[in-house]
């Protein structure tokens, strides 16, 4: 037998296999075994973080743990701190995006902790109010009832059948329950106060834009939907307004808070910015006339 075939079969050895891996392991844990660069080898786990823990536990499970969850929610704390650190050690948190989001995320929170917002007042949320106040312009809403009908069950006589339908209704007034009418709907016959926005997503705008004019207390149609044909009964209309702040105090404060969030980490960032010099290397365009590498700012 040749010295080669005799390599190859040594090659295939799962021993072999087995002890490669097992010499792997054993280089890899001399690498990061052991405190990470020399950390600190203690890990502490207080007692506000085991009070954390518990909340935790709480919020998601609505009771308290018992011993053995509470000891398995501080090894798993445990694990998780030394894996951080041998991570860290390890320099799996450079560029790693999500790890680097994550990191500036926190950062943003810390931004608004140094500069909390007030409490706005209302001399405030007014001046907001009036400076977006599109934003905050009330819609149309609609009060109804409609009778539907299947284009399916009426096929090429759904004009005849609307029209018949109609003169009916029209007969009998405005007082008469829709439900009673009409084919069969997986939609409601009667309609609240619902806004145009929720019309048009129901039945679609072309059905919401024949409300626009339609005359109050009388039955029209048919008016079109997705769905088919439609006699309408439309019993209130509120036109578009801007709105005053009373309507809207909650959304204006939100957006009011979250735009002065957004001005504080505009100038934390600021702050942070001057402390650093940045280099851009942009690429070099395709006809050679694009930015220069290494231009400074």
């Amino acid at each position: 037998m040749t010295a080669v075939p005799r390599v190859r079969r040594v090659l295939r050895e799962p021993l072999l296999h087995f002890l490669l891996l097992g010499l792997g392991l054993f280089l890899v844990h001399g690498w990061i075994g052991g405190p990470a660069n020399g950390e600190d080898a203690n890990i502490v786990i207080t007692q506000g973080r085991i009070e954390q823990l518990t909340v935790g536990f709480v919020r998601m499970n609505q009771r308290l743990p018992d011993k053995a969850e509470l000891a398995n929610l501080v090894d798993d704390a445990v694990r998780e701190e030394i894996y951080y650190r041998e991570a860290k050690a390890m320099g799996l948190d450079q560029d790693d995006t999500i790890v680097r989001r994550r990191l500036r995320q926190k950062m943003e929170f810390v931004s608004e902790d140094v500069a909390p917002v007030p409490e706005p007042t209302d001399a405030q949320l007014l001046d907001y109010l009036h400076k977006n106040a599109q934003r905050f312009r009330l819609e149309p809403r609609y009060s109804l009832s409609q009778a539907y009908l299947d284009p399916q069950r009426h096929g090429a006589h759904i004009a005849s059948d609307a029209r018949r339908l109609l003169t009916e209704l029209q007969h009998t007034g405005p007082t008469q329950d829709a439900r009673n009418h009409g084919d069969a709907f997986l939609l409601d016959s009667r309609f609240d106060n619902v806004s145009a926005s929720d019309l048009s997503r129901l039945f679609g705008t072309e059905f919401e834009a024949a409300l626009r004019a339609a005359p109050i207390g009388q039955w029209i149609g048919p008016v079109p939907s997705g769905y088919g044909m439609h006699l309408v009964l439309l019993r209130e209309r509120q036109l578009g307004r801007m709105a005053a702040l009373a309507d809207v105090r909650g959304a204006v404060t939100r957006e009011f808070i979250a735009a002065r969030r957004a001005e504080a980490n505009s100038r934390f960032y600021a702050d942070l910015r001057r402390h650093y010099v940045v280099t851009i290397e942009y690429p070099k365009s395709d006809t050679g006339s694009g930015p220069v590498a290494g231009l400074r700012r």
